[in-house]
């Protein structure tokens, strides 16, 4: 048979469609296997990172209206300082405090006084507010006078713990009979100490006079007030 040239024409293309196929087929298969140095048979190193199943983990912060922990009620600078206000109506001795020159058993003011067995105890107006036991809270320190039957005129300190803002009667001093009290100062913030201004006389003189203007250094040390020291100045009335 006689080969026509239209037909040869169409073998013809259809020869270099196949082999184009053919080459871009083998093109592909180069490029799925990384490059050069690529090991056989394993697939090429993706360039994105699986997404990961486990959920991150972030810290929890408290939401604003979380409440914090509650402190614990006594010795904290949380508590408001005592007022010698506070110490018109306040206990004055009990179980664990004896006052000099007092009977036995509860005392308690009521609007800075006690009465009872013939004997009148009066809170006086000298106060000191700071902290004398050792603890943040703000304590308090006064004078007070116990009248006995007699002519005697007993004035001595009383140290009141401040527990989460209540007055609670610590420690305690004598003074001695017709010693008034002129002032007291527990402000110092580091020495913890009470500073006490009273007169008083020398141990040859009558008790009916003061002639001394006595100036006292005291530490709590529950239950007692210790006097650390003193210094004096004459006095007249």
């Amino acid at each position: 048979m006689e080969n026509k040239p239209g037909r040869r024409t169409a073998r013809g293309k259809l020869l270099i469609a196949a082999l184009a196929l053919a080459s871009v087929a083998v093109g592909c298969q180069d490029t799925g296997g990384g490059g050069e140095g690529s090991a056989p048979g394993k697939p090429g190193a993706s360039s994105k990172k699986p997404p990961s199943s486990a959920p991150s983990k972030k810290p929890v912060k408290p939401s604003p209206g979380e409440s914090k922990k509650p402190e614990k009620p006594g010795k904290d600078a949380s508590a408001g300082a005592l007022t010698c206000d506070q110490l018109r109506n306040a206990p004055l001795q009990g179980p664990s405090l004896r006052l000099p020159d007092a009977p036995e058993g509860s005392i308690a003011f009521t609007d800075g006084r006690w009465e009872g067995d013939g004997v009148v105890i009066e809170l006086q107006p000298q106060c000191g507010i700071g902290d004398v036991t050792g603890d943040p809270a703000a304590d308090a320190v006064a004078a007070v006078k116990v009248t006995t039957g007699g002519t005697g005129r007993f004035y001595g300190l009383v140290t009141w713990r401040n527990e989460a803002g209540t007055p609670v009667p610590a420690a305690a001093a004598s003074l001695g009979d017709r010693t008034p009290v002129v002032s007291i100062d527990a402000s110092s913030p580091t020495a913890r100490q009470v500073t006490v201004v009273y007169l008083t006389r020398g141990d040859a003189e009558p008790t009916a006079v003061v002639t001394i203007r006595r100036t006292a250094v005291y530490r709590v040390m529950e239950p007692a007030m210790t006097e650390l020291r003193h210094s004096d100045a004459p006095y007249t009335p």
